[in-house]
């Protein structure tokens, strides 16, 4: 693994130098490029010499200006032309040099900015994002610049036409004289922004020619992506992979030969185990940051660090919830190995904590599941009690609900209970509302209580006989249908009601007769007035009295 690592690191900068050895080819000049080009510089070093004259004659009026007024106007126009006389110099050096110069301009030494700095990184990203609109941008601001000139030529022509207009008039030769000058300065302003169309135009055309289809670019962007970037990048990870599972493969041969306690785990083996997987994950970003750097990747290297740096800009702003987060992982937290954990409504038994904890419930089927120590933040867990059960009921329990809902246990899950009622029908409750209905298991026994009145007119035998012959009847007439699962059957004079005497009957039922739920009230019923029936006991009804 070690040899595999070491040549795969090393043999980087060789697949780099090879990719970047080779130069690309220039592209074809179309033979009309040269011819435009010129025109347009023609236009422009006539605007410009046009400007330069006429900034010269502003210096010179400057200097023989007589008041403060007239040498402040003149010197907002000057500095108008002078802006002007830049623009043009631009546009010159443009069309003519067809490349970015921008590496000569000099740049003032600033004070050190650590956010400056910072942001440094992130050129390269930004760049790249940049070459990519590159052409959409140029093609905008050319547009742009187009649409300005025409107005500006536009405007020139309106303006040169109602001069003409006003010239063709009677009127003083100072004010035509003044007339004239204006209209040779709009007539110069006219011919600038004639010169600026050409040029623009041409430069637009060119560009327009020279734009490749949409579909061979993407394409072709696809594939430069996929030789470098995409290269870089697999190697990256494939480097990060590498250093990570090393490490992994390092841990698991040290625990080989010095193997964890099998009933739970000491302070030290977690404090060990959580920081030699942290230098696993800080070796392999390492190795991901030394192969970016040696394929001279700066676009990769940025994003990663910007990445990283983000990361750890939102580690600070969640700090207590990793606090919390090693220390349970170190067992110290809330939540602890081996205790019980209410989660989503369901206890579970915490199996084992680390960068993952293990959750078991012995009664749920699917009872075993493996989530991110994270969720569990801001819960806590407790010692389990000794007689303390998993679950309310177990597989094939009869239960009965709060509701009302009466049935079988056909299969119980983390998420949902499925009960079959009488009669074959299925139900399916969500775990956490099954939890809520506080089922009532019935397999295990239960007891029902049923009360049964008869005339006032029996008062005689009503003490002893009567509860006898009952309890007799009801014990030979349930044990035929429970059979062992009936435990226990006893009859008593419960009350003298206004109507009756009320007899309270207690029913006793084994693990087998959860099935027999709803069944024992009626069979009691059914049995104590065939009983009636045959001894001629009188079975009262309610009475209204009315005294006066």
């Amino acid at each position: 693994m070690m040899k595999f690592l070491l040549l795969f690191l090393f043999g980087l900068p060789l697949f780099a130098q090879d990719a970047a050895g080779a130069d690309p080819l220039p592209p074809e000049v179309p033979g009309n490029a040269v011819r435009n080009d010129l025109v347009s510089l023609s236009g422009l070093l006539e605007s410009l010499q046009a400007r330069e004259l006429q900034q010269d004659q502003l210096h010179a009026r400057l200097q023989a200006a007589g008041d403060d007024i007239q040498r402040a106007a003149i010197r907002r126009e000057l500095e108008a032309t002078i802006a002007e006389v830049e623009d043009l110099r631009r546009e010159f050096r443009r069309v003519a040099l067809s490349t970015d110069i921008s590496v000569f301009d000099t740049q003032q030494e600033e004070p050190f900015d650590w956010q400056q700095e910072l942001v440094k990184f992130a050129r390269p990203m930004l760049a790249v994002l940049e070459n990519l609109t590159a052409e959409s941008r140029e093609l905008a601001e050319l547009n742009e610049d187009l649409e300005i000139q025409t107005r500006r030529r536009d405007t020139a022509r309106r303006a040169l036409e109602n001069l003409d207009r006003l010239l063709l008039g009677e009127m003083e030769e100072s004010l035509r004289q003044r007339l004239s000058s204006t209209r040779e300065m709009w007539q110069g302003r006219l011919r600038d922004a004639e010169n600026r169309i050409t040029s623009v135009q041409n430069t637009l055309d060119q560009r327009m020619a020279e734009r490749e289809d949409p579909v061979g670019r993407a394409r072709g962007a696809a594939t430069n992506f996929i030789r470098t970037t995409g290269r870089n990048l697999t190697f990256g990870i494939l480097a990060f992979v590498a250093v990570y599972m090393g490490m992994n493969l390092a841990y698991k041969l040290v625990r080989k030969f010095r193997p964890a306690p099998k009933k739970g785990r000491s302070f030290s083996t977690r404090l060990f185990t959580l920081i030699w997987t942290l230098l696993g994950v800080v070796f392999g970003l390492g190795a991901m940051l030394a192969v970016f750097n040696l394929t001279g990747d700066l676009f990769l290297l940025s994003v990663t660090i910007v990445f990283l740096v983000g990361a750890g800009w939102a580690a600070t702003k969640t700090l207590p919830q990793f606090i919390e987060l090693f220390r349970m992982m170190l067992n110290m937290g809330a939540v602890k190995e081996d205790e019980r954990l209410f989660f989503d409504g369901i206890p579970w038994q915490v199996e084992s904590i680390g960068f993952k904890t293990h959750l078991i419930n012995p009664l749920l089927d699917g009872g075993d599941i493996t989530l991110p120590t994270r969720m569990f933040v801001g819960l806590h867990s407790r010692p389990q009690g000794k007689k303390e059960e998993w679950f309310p009921s177990r597989d094939k329990d009869w239960v009965l609900l709060e509701d009302g809902t009466y049935g079988r246990v056909t299969y119980q899950t983390p998420t949902g209970v499925q009960l079959t009622l009488p009669g074959g029908s299925q139900k399916v409750i969500p775990t956490e509302d099954y939890i809520k209905l506080a089922p009532r298991v019935l397999s295990t026994g239960f007891r029902h209580e049923i009360d049964f009145g008869i005339d006032y007119r029996h008062q005689a035998d009503a003490v002893s006989m009567i509860p006898q012959a009952m309890q007799a009847h009801l014990q030979t007439v349930l044990e035929e249908q429970l059979g062992k699962a009936l435990q226990h059957v006893q009859v008593d004079l419960r009350e003298a009601a206004d109507s009756a005497l009320t007899y309270g009957i207690i029913v006793d039922c084994g693990p087998d007769a959860g099935q027999h739920w709803f069944m024992i009230p009626r069979r009691v019923q059914t049995a104590l007035v065939d009983l009636c029936n045959q001894n001629g006991w009188t079975i009262p009804f309610p009475q209204l009295h009315i005294h006066q």
